[in-house]
């Protein structure tokens, strides 16, 4: 009766053993695959920004352009990227400038500035959590000399350390000779601005 208590006791250690060992494996590949289903979340987005052809799909309001170069101004001030995916989505944010801003901005000054303003938000713990864009029908467009404009603004909320604030830029646009709107400017507002 003695050995058979044994072989018993060595077989139940076995199970639970090997239990142990199969949660253990689910838990760890469960806790990998959280971790890069979030990777993959944040390379989306990213991946979504530096595919998106802006020759066949290029936005057809001044709001969708607005709504665009915060989309890619989020990925610059929250993620981490490498140099071709900086590089890569600077590009597309170039795309949305309008001739006069490109010529004022050279494309090599422009990303060493950009990466400059991230390098300051990355020390200073700042992120943009979110961005709301004005309603289409508060945007105000009129033609001046032939040419045709639009103004709107837009509210990022920006978390630094623990605090949260509002900042409100006003943009500018102008439609090019291919029907697109690009952006000329854009500057601090008010929120009063937007109301």
């Amino acid at each position: 009766m003695g050995k058979r208590k044994k072989t018993w006791i060595t077989w139940a250690v076995m199970v639970v053993i090997a239990v142990a060992v199969v949660v253990g494996y689910f838990v760890i590949s469960s806790k990998k695959n959280d971790d890069n289903y979030e990777a993959e979340a944040v390379q989306t987005e990213v991946s979504k920004l530096l595919e998106k052809n802006l020759d066949s799909a290029y936005p057809a309001t001044p709001r969708e352009v607005v709504k665009l170069y915060s989309r890619i101004m989020k990925c610059f001030y929250n993620e981490e990227l490498g140099t071709k995916q900086m590089e890569g989505l600077t590009d597309q944010l170039r795309r949305l400038f309008d001739a006069q801003l490109l010529d004022a901005n050279p494309r090599q000054e422009h990303l060493a500035e950009l990466q400059e303003e991230i390098r300051s938000y990355a020390a200073h713990k700042r992120t943009v959590t979110s961005y709301q864009v004005e309603a289409a029908n508060n945007v105000v467009e009129w033609t001046l000399d032939g040419q045709e404009f639009a103004r709107l603004i837009a509210a990022y909320t920006e978390k630094e350390d623990t605090q949260y604030l509002k900042v409100y830029e006003e943009f500018v646009l102008r439609k090019d000779a291919e029907g697109k709107w690009k952006i000329v400017g854009w500057k601090l507002a008010d929120e009063e601005d937007m109301q």
